[in-house]
């Protein structure tokens, strides 16, 4: 549900946005609502790292491929391990 939002900003950073968001093809409002939205998913990973162990958050986001199966690693590495 969409609902009215009043902001009060800098009158050149207004004129500036309007004129970024014009070039992008989007609304000032469809941009604002993207930043605040990147800006809460920051928050999310913030909190989210927070919870994570160093070795963890140092590992982080190298496996990206979605057909990666972990389970499937796990078992082969178990099985080399204790067959060795």
């Amino acid at each position: 549900m969409d609902t009215k939002l009043t902001l009060r900003l800098d009158k050149e950073i207004i004129e500036r946005i309007k004129i970024y968001a014009s070039k992008q093809q989007k609304s000032l409002s469809a941009l604002t609502e993207e930043l605040y939205k990147s800006y809460l998913m920051r928050s999310k990973d913030n909190a989210e790292s927070e919870i994570l162990s160093p070795i963890a958050k140092k590992y982080k986001g190298i496996i990206s491929s979605t057909d990666f199966d972990a389970e499937t690693h796990k078992l082969s590495y178990l099985r080399g391990k204790h067959l060795e």
